[in-house]
């Protein structure tokens, strides 16, 4: 038989666990029952500058400001289909939405970084990605990153293929390298994937060559630059070649 003692402890027990369950189910309640209050758009990034703008992404998420979440039920919210109305900004990188307990939904944008901008005549300018897919551009900010032009691109829709492999391995290290960051500011790729480099300073074009053993090529190019052009001049030569193995050929 339960004592006093025991039977108080089981009644202050029970109490407990129906004060709890009673909390739980009003919280729940209200939790099924909330609307949405406010969107919130928050893009990661230190920079001020960013490819997209909150009211891009507002506008994304209410059609154009026909079907905003703003006073709907939370349940009847698709968090889901929201997120891939975010995405379809392919200037976008990952987008995650979520709300809090005051009635916020809160928009997570991380954006991409371009490594690199294609620039052509017939087609449209175009971001390149770490990842090789070209994003478009910014209808408001512009990066300043190194430009690639030339046949090579033409057919393409993305760089990550095989035979691309050893370009944006090149482009990376270029965008690595503090003093190749600074002298060139464009790469020509021909539909062979032989490249030619414009410097930032100077008349003169580099031939490189298809991206192989590209560290090699660019410790001779860093040779010439520093050591042969300060006392030739800048202006001296037209044409700088490094396609072949261990030649710097210049005119």
């Amino acid at each position: 038989m339960f004592s006093s003692a025991n039977l108080k402890k089981w009644i202050w027990f029970a109490a407990i666990i129906g004060s709890v369950s009673f909390l739980v189910f009003f919280a729940e309640n209200i939790y099924q029952n909330q609307r949405c209050q406010k969107v919130n758009i928050v893009i990661e990034g230190d920079n001020e500058n960013h490819l997209v703008t909150a009211t891009e992404i507002k506008s994304l998420i209410s059609e154009n400001g026909t079907n905003t979440p703003e006073g709907k039920l939370f349940r009847k919210i698709d968090f889901g289909k929201l997120e891939q109305k975010v995405l379809i900004n392919h200037l976008v990188k990952s987008c995650q939405i979520h709300r809090d307990l005051s009635g916020d939904l809160t928009v997570n944008i991380e954006e991409h970084t371009p490594i690199a901008r294609f620039v052509s005549t017939s087609k449209r300018d175009s971001y390149l990605t770490e990842k090789g897919s070209f994003i478009g551009v910014s209808s408001h900010y512009t990066v300043r990153v190194l430009l690639i032009s030339g046949p090579y691109f033409e057919e393409k829709t993305n760089l990550r293929d095989e035979k691309s492999e050893g370009l944006m391995n090149l482009i990376e290290y270029i965008n690595d390298d503090e003093f190749w960051t600074a002298q060139i500011s464009q790469i020509i790729v021909e539909k062979d994937g032989g490249i030619i480099m414009i410097p930032t300073v100077g008349n003169h074009k580099i031939e490189f060559g298809i991206p192989l053993g590209y560290e090699t090529k660019l410790k001779k190019l860093k040779i010439f630059y520093k050591q042969i052009l300060p006392a030739k001049g800048w202006d001296t030569y037209h044409r700088v070649s490094i396609k072949y193995r261990n030649q710097i050929v210049c005119e």
